[in-house]
Formats: C-alpha cells, structure tokens, sequence
C-alpha cells in the first residue's frame, strides 16, 4: 500500500467496495435504519483521526452487529472510508490512505 491516491481515484473505488460489502445494511444512502447506524453524518465517519473509523472497519463493533471487514486490502478499506467521509452531506475532503489501514492492523 504505498501508492498514494487521490481523491477522485479513492472514492470511483470506495463506491465499488461500499456497494458490494455496506450498502445492504447501511443502504446505499448512507442512512441506514433501525439498529444499523447512518453513515452519513456520523461523528466517527466525520472525524479528522482517521484511527477511529479504521479500528472499526478491522474489528467490527457491537459484537459483531458491525462485522469486522479485515479480510480485504487495506486498499479497499481506505477507499471505501474515503467515499463515506465523501458522500452523501459528508463533504470532508479528507482521505484515507492504504498506509494508514496498514499501519492500524493488528494494534
């Protein structure tokens, strides 16, 4: 995971990786609904400590009601965070990168 990605290129891949692995519970708004929680507008999703929101992606939450996605790249994980902190009213601007997700794995 050394390429460093833009944020055009991160989110065209995010929106692959949240359409095939988040969407059926999170909905392709970003919503949610009942007990899954909305994505969009999320003060995890929001924050600006990237750490947080991949913690969750590698361990999942809520014994596992939030499954752990740690079985794909740490490419594919840094994109579809980026596109949740770009979509939908989250318009940050900020972007995870694969070294971040690397550097998260197994802490």
């Amino acid at each position: 995971p050394t390429k460093v990605w833009t944020l055009p290129d991160i989110l065209a891949r995010g929106e692959k990786v949240y359409a095939a692995n988040c969407a059926a519970c999170h909905q392709a708004n970003g919503k949610g609904g009942g007990p899954i929680k909305a994505l969009d507008g999320s003060p995890v999703v929001l924050d600006t400590d990237h750490a947080k929101q991949i913690h969750v992606l590698l361990n999942g939450q809520n014994n596992g009601a939030m499954p752990s996605w740690k079985q794909l790249s740490d490419t594919d994980l840094a994109a579809v965070a980026s596109y949740t902190k770009n979509s939908w009213s989250n318009k940050t601007g900020q972007i995870v990168q694969p070294a971040e997700v690397l550097a998260q794995r197994g802490k």
